[in-house]
């Protein structure tokens, strides 16, 4: 990131929100390095490993680099990449708009933000992408705040991730971030330290192959990074292995359960 120091950002903001999607991203997984030392609260004696945030962040540091991807790297052409990129910011703003607002100067920032959704929507409807699409699509990017028009698993399989990180292992990450009853049954089961940390040993794999995935598509889209990667051979042949491992199939690993289980 440090590579792009003094780009300019452009005639809008999408420079910095992908600088900001990467650093969430990366932000999300340093924390998740942090947790793995364990949780310490001396002021109540309290010392224990956190799967359960752990498996929260690891899904929030994929959907970062999805939304990256999905934005910035996927779109064939610029008036896709335009419409993703204001239909991604709209969403959010619409959603704004409902929010109970008491102060003067919070009264302020919703009328200046009633006015770039004006704008916004004026842009999207001028979009030779947006008028290919349905007229159900347009209503939904325009009033209901669908900027996705893709499935999360079919942006990740469009990524390069092999189906299990694109789907099941996905949906098993959303159930900690959704107090789903199996991240309950397996936090109560989890009694021992050993047992606390197997509960976020995948997770930590996932963790790496996004970060190598992130970098990927960060480099992709900011030639300068590309430029700073490629002088770090051992950075990148690391990158490179990661993002294998995300794109190999499990039914292509060939695993020694006895020896596992021994």
């Amino acid at each position: 990131m440090e590579a792009n120091r003094g780009l300019p950002a452009g005639e809008d903001d999408r420079i910095l929100d992908a600088e900001g999607l990467a650093q969430k991203c990366v932000f999300h997984a340093c924390s998740v390095l942090y947790l793995l030392r364990s949780t310490r609260l001396p002021e109540i004696g309290a010392n224990f490993f956190d799967p359960a945030s752990v498996n929260v962040l690891g899904r929030a540091a994929l959907e970062a680099f999805l939304v990256f991807h999905y934005i910035f790297v996927m779109p064939s052409s610029e008036s896709e990449k335009d419409l993703r990129y204001f239909s991604w910011v709209l969403a959010d703003l619409l959603v704004k708009q409902s929010f109970p607002v008491q102060s003067p100067e919070g009264k302020k920032i919703l009328e200046r933000e009633r006015l770039h959704i004006r704008s916004l929507k004026e842009k999207l409807q001028a979009n030779p992408y947006f008028q290919n699409l349905t007229s159900k699509q347009q209503k939904r990017l325009l009033n209901e705040g669908v900027w996705r028009l893709q499935s999360w698993t079919s942006i990740a399989l469009s990524a390069g991730l092999n189906r299990t990180h694109a789907d099941a292992f996905y949906r098993y990450l959303c159930s900690y971030a959704h107090a789903g009853s199996v991240s309950v049954v397996q936090l109560r089961q989890a009694q021992t330290a050993e047992g606390q940390r197997s509960l976020f040993a995948a997770t930590m794999g996932v963790v790496m192959i996004v970060m190598a995935y992130m970098v990927k598509a960060y480099c992709a889209v900011f030639p300068r990074s590309q430029a700073a990667l490629q002088k770090d051979q051992s950075g990148a042949l690391l990158v490179d292995q990661w993002v294998q491992i995300g794109a190999t199939s499990l039914d292509e690993v060939s695993i020694d359960w006895e020896e596992i289980d021994s």
